[in-house]
């Protein structure tokens, strides 16, 4: 009886629980992207990566339109294998914006070499060992 009684509490208190009150969504919002990429090519992937998609996060975060990001891998060789993550101050910034788009395409023409012809050859070469699982928008709980 003793414990029917202890359940009934716990049932009754996790049941009425309220947003804001008890928990609330983060303000940053995370874009996180799931990839599957070939077993044999994860490392010319991530190389690549670098060259591209790396490069652009890193102009994004030095100019403050993003607040993070990161590349993560799985050691097994299941699929998907590896995880991009793109971390937002809010919705608003994730918003399209031409001038944070030219400010960032100036700043990687000024640093690197590369022309965008061979960074084109780059990108659609990711088609042939990659494949995208899922693109989903989250944040995180903070718990009260």
């Amino acid at each position: 009886m003793k414990h029917l009684l202890i359940l009934s509490v716990f049932l009754f208190n996790t049941a009425f629980a309220e947003i804001y009150k008890d928990y609330e969504p983060s303000e940053q919002h995370i874009q996180l992207t799931v990839i599957a990429v070939e077993s044999n090519y994860l490392d010319d992937y991530l190389v690549n990566l670098n060259k591209t998609w790396v490069r652009s996060m890193e102009v994004m975060k030095e100019l403050g339109h993003i607040v993070d990001y990161g590349v993560y891998t799985s050691d097994s060789a299941n699929s998907p294998n590896v995880w991009i993550t793109i971390t937002y101050e809010n919705m608003a910034a994730m918003q399209p914006n031409e001038d944070h788009y030219k400010e960032v395409n100036t700043l990687l023409e000024e640093r690197y070499e590369e022309s965008e012809e061979e960074l084109n050859t780059i990108s659609k070469g990711y088609e042939e060992i990659r494949k995208m699982v899922d693109n989903q928008i989250i944040n995180k709980v903070n718990f009260k």
